[in-house]
């Protein structure tokens, strides 16, 4: 095929050293050397253009333009720039250095060519070609880009969770290699656990806690979406607000059921670290205000009322409180370096031991049946009978300990696992690894589900998750809790 096209300029000289603005997606390569100054006159299409293929395509023939001076005659050694605007590159002919824009030097017949790749997206893939600095109007040339075959499917939403016998839609795109959608094309589905449509409707059973893989294939091309089907249990956290909340910048302690249901808060303040607690057994939910080495104090408040200071004429850095079971206790560090308990009412002041640690995270966690209380501590971990105040320590690394609910064991962290342990220390089972860039959040405590299958985890600046005790799994809790909230406990 051959297409002609031309573009006239007045007579006359000028410099090579201006050049047409460009957006190179790579380096170009080195300027080469023009020749003395002749008067152009005209560009000229000789053959390659309007080829049609496929995305990231290299087309059969090359794209070849001549450059003709004043009188008419082809003019050799002249740079002619070939400039793509949408992702096309050019290689000199016979070499795959694909770039863009790209220089060549017209050969001794006055023609310049290039190989072309097309880009990723289909529809026009317009070019400009032109002689720099010399006044010749640039040359426009288009190719015709078309999908490729399938090469991937996505899927929307790649994780969710529903309530127990809810259903949804999974919406299934399935593109070329550049992105863009086949239209047309029907994936199929396949699941355990719960059910999907050919058409991708996904009904999930009663079934709590769940968390199921959804794979969906067309061809050679596939990929998985996951869902969660949460057990409704209530928490109470800490929820954070940004400056565009109606509060303005700061801190909410919270009630949130962990399908995302029941968001209740009961107390706001600009402190970060408030280690809220609550128990069944009263409404009320404590936690404290500020430093916990200097100037922290223990607060107690019910939903819908005005939060009030536990022990109103302490003079002491009292923090990290942790309700007991029956809600008749409060056990709390005082000055980072002893643990005490006080009664809900404020009366009953105790002191059960003094604990060593270098950790600014110090909660305390109270044993099922109320009669101990465990505390990390430089050595290990220090359990305290609460009666007699006989106090042992059990040599083994427990970061963030948590008692589960049946008091036979232990979960703790060292910073990026899950583990549990038995309550004297032996049997330690590792759960769950998280890496280095998603640790577990140091300011938030490990919690049982109350029948002791999960353990509540918060991954630093990401999100809230249960890890199941007898397989490892992990089931993200994005329905309740997101990356800026922290120290979820549940309500037991």
């Amino acid at each position: 095929m051959f297409v002609a096209a031309l573009a006239y300029a007045c007579g006359g000289s000028g410099s090579d050293s201006a050049t047409h603005p460009t957006q190179p997606t790579e380096p170009t390569q080195p300027a080469q050397p023009s020749p003395p100054a002749v008067n152009l006159a005209a560009l000229r299409i000789v053959s390659g253009t309007g080829q049609t293929d496929t995305i990231w395509a290299i087309l059969p023939q090359p794209l070849a333009v001549e450059v003709h001076d004043s009188t008419g005659a082809l003019v050799a050694g002249r740079r002619v720039r070939f400039e793509g605007i949408n992702l096309v590159n050019f290689a000199p002919v016979g070499q795959q250095n694909f770039v863009n824009p790209l220089d060549v030097l017209t050969d001794a017949q006055g023609i310049a060519r290039v190989g072309v790749r097309l880009g990723g997206g289909a529809g026009t893939a317009p070019l400009r070609v032109s002689v720099p600095g010399l006044g010749v109007p640039d040359l426009p040339v288009s190719f015709t880009v078309t999908r490729g075959g399938p090469a991937r499917v996505v899927i929307s939403p790649r994780d969710t969770a529903v309530p127990p016998g809810g259903s949804y839609a999974l919406s299934v795109a399935i593109t070329d290699q550049g992105g863009d959608t086949i239209p047309g094309l029907v994936p199929t589905f396949s699941a355990t656990g719960v059910s999907v449509t050919a058409t991708g409707q996904v009904t999930v059973p009663n079934t709590v806690p769940l968390r199921e893989k959804i794979v969906v294939s067309y061809q050679n091309a596939s990929d998985s979406a996951k869902v969660s089907v949460y057990p409704r249990l209530p928490m109470v956290y800490v929820r954070s607000h940004v400056v565009n909340d109606p509060k303005g910048p700061g801190k909410d302690v919270a009630f949130i059921n962990t399908d995302g249901t029941g968001s209740t808060d009961v107390a706001t303040t600009s402190d970060a670290s408030l280690a809220p607690s609550a128990v069944a057994a009263t409404t009320s939910v404590v936690y404290y205000r500020g430093d916990p080495s200097a100037d922290s104090k223990l607060w107690i408040v019910q939903p819908g009322g005005t939060p009030q200071l536990l022990l109103s004429g302490s003079t002491r850095a009292d923090a990290w409180p942790r309700l007991s079971p029956d809600g008749t206790w409060v056990y709390f560090v005082r000055d980072a370096g002893s643990l005490w308990r006080v009664k809900l009412d404020g009366t009953g002041l105790d002191s059960l031991t003094s604990i060593s640690t270098l950790r600014t995270y110090q909660a305390p966690t109270v044993s099922p049946d109320g009669r101990s209380v465990a505390i990390e501590d430089r050595n290990g971990l220090q359990i305290v009978d609460v009666t007699t105040k006989a106090a042992r320590t059990l040599a083994v690394p427990c970061d963030y300990p948590s008692y589960s609910p049946d008091g036979t064991s232990f979960a703790c962290t060292t910073g990026g696992d899950v583990s549990i342990m038995r309550s004297d220390g032996t049997g330690r089972r590792e759960l769950a690894i998280f890496s280095p860039y998603a640790a577990l959040d140091s300011y938030s405590s490990l919690d049982w589900t109350p029948d002791g299958k999960w353990v509540l985890v918060m991954v630093r600046d990401q999100y809230a998750a249960l890890v199941e005790v007898s397989t490892g799994q992990v089931m993200p809790l994005r329905a309740a809790l997101s990356a800026v909230d922290f120290q979820p406990m549940f309500v037991r």
